[in-house]
């Protein structure tokens, strides 16, 4: 099952379990359970990095309490990892070939590679520069590192083996999975993104990730995408300037205002600076007034012969995934396979564009041409998207059924670890790890 941007961060979270080693002279140990010991150089990093992802994915910083109460979830994964270790143990089963350490750090190093990528391509979308080895020292001080990718797989492989011995028969019913894809999947999204159009378009959209729910009152939208042609950019030089210049100065009035605000007595002390303000928005206005009326002016006598031709092939059948090859200069997966998901709330798009899509009436219309700042839009509306529940295809119910599963033999497993605990001497020191 994919899950959205939240679940990759919880992934890399979770690969934090057995943590990175640490060259402190002193590195007091946090668990022991038995003759296993995990010490505070290898679960600080995992608890510092499950308190950011709590706090991240709720957007608020966590109590005291809470803290204290995350260092326990904690240290209570640690040892987990322990005891299935010492039961492996008794089984003979904790061991690994030459063969299966191979192959498990190969699939380290792949991983490694993949958030390395993900990690750097992010950082080339930022406006400040990082270099490679940024990245790499980054990713180091956080603890993904090839060897801990390494240890957990290792840690992952010994929980299915002692899955196999204990929780191999565990039978599945149908209300188990609806519960398991609802408590896991749909209900956190119709949650998270069911009010919230604009993290719906950050974590969803703007990510290509996949959400379980999806808002109501989107549209599927393609478009042919056309240059302005040359003299219509020559001839906007003058009105792009003044647009830019109006642009700073509101931008400047603002702050100034803003800076007002926090000396002012009352709002009689602030004329002068509102004034400013109100002068400014003016100007700024009527420049893209002007300049929006002299773009229309100078662009639609100039493309109207190639408006009318997409026009005149769309009618006599021609489909519009053909007249984006011929005639737009996007080309994009998106546009060609589905169109752009256009909500009429949306912030992605100019208002513009907006107005243009919702005067469409119905799928398979297309509009005439629509400026904006990126190009020439004509855009077809290629269908409504489905708002509410995901419905999962065929395959996508064989993984869910599969990862349900999963879900709850790990559920039998986490019972029998803690009636485990009596069987072993065990020592925890949580007040050892710092916040």
């Amino acid at each position: 099952m994919k899950r959205s941007v939240r679940v990759f961060l919880v992934f890399l979270a979770v690969i934090l379990v057995i943590g990175t080693v640490s060259l402190a002279e002193e590195d007091p140990v946090i668990v022991r359970v038995g003759d296993i010991t995990f010490t505070k150089s290898q679960i600080q990093p995992s608890l510092m990095t499950d308190i950011s992802l709590v706090e991240l994915v709720s957007g608020t910083y966590l109590t005291d309490e809470e803290k204290q109460a995350q260092r326990e979830e904690t240290i209570d994964r640690y040892v987990g990892v322990a005891l299935i270790q010492m039961k492996l143990r008794q089984l003979g089963k904790n061991d690994f070939t030459s063969e299966e350490e191979e192959s498990m750090k190969s699939a380290a190093r792949n991983q490694y590679e993949q958030i390395w990528q993900g990690i750097w391509a992010k950082a080339q979308q930022s406006d400040e520069k990082f270099t490679e080895e940024q990245v790499t020292e980054s990713m180091e001080e956080m603890g993904y590192t090839i060897n801990a990718l390494y240890e957990e797989y290792k840690a992952s492989e010994r929980k299915l083996r002692l899955i196999e011995v204990y929780c191999p028969n565990l039978t599945l019913t149908e209300d188990m999975v609806e519960t398991y894809y609802r408590e896991n999947f749909l209900d956190p999204d119709k949650e998270r993104y069911g009010n919230n159009l604009d993290l719906y378009e950050q974590e969803i959209l703007a990510e290509k990730n996949e959400s379980f729910y999806t808002p109501e009152g989107y549209r599927a939208i393609q478009q042919i995408l056309l240059d302005y042609p040359d003299e219509v950019t020559k001839g906007l030089k003058n009105e792009r300037a003044r647009c830019n210049r109006a642009t700073e100065a509101l931008a400047s009035a603002l702050q100034t205002l803003a800076m007002a605000a926090t000396t002012a007595a009352g709002w009689d002390d602030m004329a002068e600076p509102r004034a400013a303000y109100d002068e400014a928005a003016a100007e700024t206005e009527t420049a893209m007034k002007e300049y929006t009326e002299k773009r229309e002016k100078l662009t639609l006598p100039l493309i109207q012969e190639t408006a009318d031709a997409i026009q005149t092939e769309y009618e006599a059948g021609t489909d519009f995934n053909s007249l984006i090859k011929k005639y737009s200069t996007d080309k994009s997966e998106t546009n060609t396979e589905g169109g752009y998901p256009v909500h009429p709330d949306s912030q992605n798009w100019s208002p513009e564009f907006i107005e243009a899509v919702m005067s469409m009436e119905r799928p398979g219309d297309i509009s005439g041409p629509v400026l904006t700042d990126l190009g020439i839009h004509i855009l077809y509306y290629a269908s409504d998207i489905p708002g509410g529940e995901h419905e999962l295809t065929g395959t996508e119910r064989e993984l869910l059924n599969a990862s349900a599963l999963n879900y709850y033999q790990g559920l039998e497993l986490e019972k029998l670890l803690e009636g485990w605990k009596q069987d072993y001497e065990i020592e925890t020191h949580p007040e050892l790890l710092d916040d």
